[in-house]
């Protein structure tokens, strides 16, 4: 129970606390204000002010002269050094400098110690450009993976280090002269100047990408040795991918990881390729990896390689497949414009009257695609049996690489940029497709302590990004049929001119025809055609089977007649072609598509172009394979 007081006191203090509060700061307000009221005023006046700041700025303004500094200075006991006599007195006494030798001597630390390596950033190739092309490819004829032996007695068989056929080839180069005997007529003249003009367009049909860069010439040296295995011609079908790959930038990204930069090279070990093909339905397959061991069932086995444009620093083995040597067809858009030096690319006009015609030097020929007598077989041949490809050296010292010696013995350089190129004779006819591709690279950190943390240090490759894809490209059927023009109506029937482009996978020849058909007909059929040659016995006649197995289903287009009451004329329709397909499938053939083909135009060329030099040996397998007016009849 509660105390009666305590409850009164509670009671009190509530009805009475607040009004005790009130009064108690009530009083105290009162006494700071009597207190405020109570104290003495500020007595400074402005003038005093004015007199204050007067007063500071004479005395900051005021000059004193220097008899009154020294004198303070006196006073202060703050006396003259003397430092010109101290000078005087340490050159005579000159230090000696054994006196401040360190007790032991210094230590120089070597390249790169202490600085922790990383990964390189590699990146992809660029500039791709992909083209299909077919031909009749020079190899050695294997089974089951070995090259078969070629017979002693027989008539190819090696002479002093060369196939006999070789030796022919090799003769012929050197009995062709230094130069013309005599002038050209007028007409042989316009039919060189009509060479000329069509070579400087082959030159650009054989270069890809665009051409911002030139790049010097090196003399090639080529080891050439016999192999006395068998040879055939093997018709195959390709697409050639060709790109750039920024060897500055990619040098600078090893110079940052690896830190020392005598070792900042990659080393390559290959180019990877994939492909997308291009479904019915429009759409794209997924990517998949070309079937690399195939495409080198014909890399490893070539007698003979093609003339290279690139000079030698730009193109290193393991990013640029070779070339093979083609006994039919002609290699197109395998050589980077970019790389390729100006002599190569420009052709020689060719000149009235006897002598020398540009291009021409004493001792043989030298123009775009030809190279004196002494290094044209190099040229031509790059690698024989047992014989190595200009740049083959890279890479075969330096066994698997990246390992901790640092070993440098594969091929590098300071050239900013280099060539890629791969080659797929994988590809399927009458199929479309997209490519990319990446670099792969030794890994230079392989087996090594001082690198960061999280380096890979146990892969021995390392994979760049992949490229951006392709643009399409499509790998014609062997027997291809192109719209050109409406043709004169037979009857009530109207017709289309179609060419027709068969290739023969056997040898690898292409051979070209024209036939007209209509609603009904079947395009193509048996016509005799000039056949192509290699070895210099001419074109031969042979009976040809150009049956696409294509019909017609309709066929519109040529001349129509404008309304009369715009104008009287007549205007050209592009021909337009309906045809059902071997699998039962109808496609269109357009005038518009088929007759600009690119593919098309290059085919019909070079069938032309191999049918007018089928009376000689063939040298090349570039378009530009002739100088305009030199050689031949």
């Amino acid at each position: 129970m509660a105390n009666a007081s305590v409850e009164k006191i509670k009671a009190l203090g509530l009805r009475h606390g607040e009004k005790a509060v009130m009064g108690v700061t009530a009083a105290i307000c009162l006494m700071f204000l009597y207190m405020a009221a109570t104290r003495p005023t500020i007595e400074t006046t402005p003038e005093q002010v004015r007199k204050a700041a007067s007063d500071a700025e004479s005395n900051i303004s005021r000059r004193q002269s220097n008899e009154d500094i020294l004198n303070l200075l006196e006073n202060e006991n703050i006396k003259n050094p003397n430092f010109e006599k101290m000078v005087d007195e340490q050159s005579s006494n000159k230090i000696d400098a054994i006196a401040f030798r360190v007790s032991s001597p210094w230590a120089s630390p070597e390249p790169g110690a202490g600085l922790i390596r990383d990964t390189p950033e590699l990146i992809a190739p660029t500039e791709l450009v992909a083209y299909p092309g077919r031909g009749g490819v020079l190899i050695y004829e294997t089974k089951d993976g070995e090259r078969i032996p070629l017979p002693p007695d027989d008539p190819n068989a090696p002479q002093n280090g060369l196939p006999q056929a070789r030796l022919n080839r090799r003769a012929g180069m050197a009995s062709s002269g230094p130069g013309m005997a005599g002038g050209m007529t007028k007409k042989q003249q316009e039919e060189a100047n009509k060479k000329f003009e069509l070579e400087k367009q082959r030159v650009k049909r054989i270069l890809a990408g665009s051409d911002k860069s030139k790049t010097k010439e090196v003399e090639k040296k080529v080891d050439v040795a016999a192999g006395p295995f068998k040879e055939i011609t093997k018709g195959l079908r390709w697409v050639s991918i060709t790109g750039v790959l920024d060897y500055k930038t990619l040098r600078e990204n090893y110079l940052t990881a690896l830190k020392r930069k005598e070792v900042a090279y990659p080393h390559f070990k290959q180019v990877d390729i994939e492909r997308q093909i291009l479904q019915e339905d429009g759409t794209w397959s997924e990517w998949e990896q070309v079937d690399a061991d195939k495409n080198h069932e014909i890399l490893d086995n070539l007698p003979e390689h093609d003339e290279e444009w690139a000079p030698d620093p730009v193109r290193l083995e393991h990013l640029v497949d070779p070339l093979p040597f083609l006994k039919a067809g002609y290699w197109e858009k395998v050589h980077v414009a970019s790389l390729v030096p100006k002599e190569k690319k420009e052709v020689a006009k060719p000149q009235m009257g006897g002598g020398m015609m540009p291009g021409m030097m004493e001792g043989g020929m030298m123009g775009p695609g030809m190279m004196p007598q002494e290094g044209m077989m190099n040229s031509r041949m790059g690698m024989m049996e047992g014989g190595m490809m200009p740049g083959m050296m890279d890479g075969m010292m330096g066994g698997m690489g990246g390992t901790a010696s640092d070993d440098m013995s594969f091929v590098h350089n300071e050239e900013e940029t280099l060539m890629v190129r791969s080659l797929d004779f994988t590809v399927e006819p009458d199929t479309s497709y997209r490519f990319r591709l990446r670099i792969v690279v030794f890994n230079p950190n392989l087996k090594r302590e001082d690198v960061a943390a999280g380096v890979d240090k146990n892969a021995i490759e390392l994979f760049g990004p992949w490229s951006e894809p392709t643009e399409l490209v499509s790998v014609p059927a062997d027997v291809a049929t192109y719209a050109l023009q409406k043709v004169a109506s037979v009857g009530t029937t109207d017709q289309v001119q179609f060419e027709v482009t068969k290739w023969d996978p056997g040898n690898g020849v292409m051979v070209t025809r024209k036939f007209d058909a209509g609603p009904g007909d079947i395009i193509g059929s048996l016509f005799s055609v000039q056949i192509p040659t290699s070895d210099g016995t001419g074109s031969k006649s042979e009976k040809i089977d150009f049956n696409s197995r294509q019909v017609v289903l309709d066929a519109m287009g040529g001349a129509k007649p404008v309304p009369k009451e715009i104008d009287n004329f007549r205007f050209e329709v592009p021909a337009l072609s309906l045809v059902v397909r071997p699998d039962g499938s109808v496609a269109m053939k357009n005038q518009s598509f088929d007759e600009p083909n690119e593919v098309r135009k290059n085919v019909v060329e070079t069938y032309k172009r191999e049918v007018a030099n089928s009376n000689k040996v063939r040298e090349s397998s570039s378009f530009f394979g002739e100088m305009p007016g030199m050689g031949g009849p």
